[in-house]
């Protein structure tokens, strides 16, 4: 009996692991081909699935002036096709301009999840980040991104500073609402985990 509950043990671990893509970091030559010389590099990966060879690079611009920064964020998805042209997927791009205070825009890195929950050979890239302008702490916009294939699905809301008592905001839009169950599970523990802060 136990040889049998531990093979199942092993079975479910594989299982769950295999979904899971394996990823490794872009070779700076192509990483040249993608990212501007003024942009800093949040996370920069490559894998594989139906498409065949994937990039996925995050970048963050700053414009700051004496009195303000500005800050961009963007999330490219690139497939690499058999001549070796990179064809652009879907861009993600957001930006939290002349803010007087604390700009905090940003990449959850931790947050990057490269999936394939649904079984379908096609990645799911699921990430989070932050954007707001603030001097205290009070929540700040938060948005959850699932991209697969070219399509885009979110959530957005705001952060949850511990220790208040501010309202708690969370919205997913229709193309969420389709998502398999199991992505729709992984992206709302996600939340669940990135959105409380401080």
């Amino acid at each position: 009996m136990k040889k049998i509950i531990g093979f199942i043990s092993c079975f479910i671990s594989l299982s769950s692991f295999s979904q899971q893509i394996a990823t490794k970091n872009i070779e700076p030559s192509i990483l040249r081909k993608i990212v501007s010389d003024d942009a800093i590099v949040d996370k920069a990966l490559q894998f594989e699935d139906k498409n065949g060879k994937n990039y996925l690079v995050a970048t963050t611009l700053q414009n700051r002036s004496d009195e303000w920064v500005t800050k961009a964020i963007l999330v490219q998805h690139y497939v690499e096709k058999s001549n070796k042209e990179l064809v652009l997927l879907r861009q993600i791009t957001d930006k939290e301009e002349h803010c007087e205070f604390d700009n905090d825009l940003q990449l959850l890195t931790e947050s990057l999840r490269i999936t394939d929950l649904d079984k379908n050979k096609y990645a799911e890239i699921t990430f989070l980040y932050k954007l707001g302008c603030r001097s205290d702490v009070s929540p700040i916009g938060l948005k959850l991104m699932v991209i697969e294939n070219g399509n885009k699905a979110a959530i957005r809301g705001n952060t949850i500073p511990r220790g208040f008592d501010y309202p708690k905001e969370k919205v997913a839009d229709g193309s969420f609402k389709k998502l398999p169950k199991l992505i729709q599970d992984q992206a709302n523990k996600l939340w669940d985990k990135f959105a409380p802060e401080f």
